[in-house]
């Protein structure tokens, strides 16, 4: 791993947020688009955690935790309401590894 060129957690978010704007418009529907574009500025997120369990199986070989990790995006809730997660994006940290796969709130 010390010869590969990894994203910092901070460009890796970044990174997150530039595939999910470009998709967004094609893969959510009109309202979870809409709603989206009206309260990113103050609720948008991005989370990174381990990849969950169901990557194994949807992408049928095994994950390099140290390597891959899934960036929820959505927003944040309101009034103790539980966060809109809209995308979950598995990618990798190797700048060089074109890994991209999302699933799509709904």
């Amino acid at each position: 791993m010390q010869d590969l060129e990894l994203w910092t957690l901070d460009e890796l978010c970044d990174h997150a947020f530039d595939i999910f704007e470009e998709l967004a418009a094609e893969n959510l529907s009109a309202l979870d688009y809409s709603m989206y574009q009206q309260h990113a500025d103050s609720r948008g997120f991005v989370d990174l955690v381990p990849p969950a369990e169901d990557w194994v199986e949807i992408m049928m070989q095994d994950l390099e935790p140290e390597l891959q990790l899934e960036a929820q995006i959505g927003l944040s809730g309101e009034d103790g309401q539980a966060d809109i997660v809209l995308a979950r994006i598995l990618l990798s940290r190797e700048k060089h590894d074109a890994l991209c796969h999302a699933q799509w709130r709904g």
